[in-house]
């Protein structure tokens, strides 16, 4: 079942319009850092590390698809997903679940603003996709 649930990912992301891929990476985030800071307050250690650690791939992909020559609208982001990585570090480090929450809650804000834009862009095509 698991294969099969990876391979339906898998096909969504492929799929999935390019302005909407952003959002979606960053509400996986946010659903990692989630369970991340569940784990910690059941003292599921091994598991606060997991999600922290795919929390943190997930920034790492987005500062790689980063355009340089966006200008300062790039480097802000670099220096948003590193402080995002930096945070959760300190949270899994120190046991501090208020890490996790600010990051989570960042990252759903970011989420919506990539949501807002992605259907600004489809009503710009004329295209209406549910998102």
């Amino acid at each position: 079942m698991v294969s099969g649930l990876n391979q339906y990912k898998a096909y969504q992301v492929q799929t999935t319009a390019p302005e909407d891929q952003v959002a979606l990476l960053y509400e996986g985030a946010q659903r990692f850092i989630d369970k991340a800071a569940l784990a910690l307050q059941q003292g599921r250690y091994g598991e606060v590390s997991a999600y922290v650690g795919r929390a943190q791939q997930i920034f790492t992909e987005l500062r790689t698809a980063l355009n340089p020559e966006a200008g300062e609208i790039a480097r802000n982001l670099d220096r948003l997903y590193d402080y995002w990585t930096w945070r959760l570090s300190q949270g899994l480090l120190k046991k501090d679940i208020e890490a996790f929450r600010e990051v989570s809650a960042t990252v759903g804000d970011m989420a919506g603003a990539w949501r807002e834009a992605a259907r600004q862009v489809r009503a710009q095509r004329g295209t209406h996709v549910s998102g």
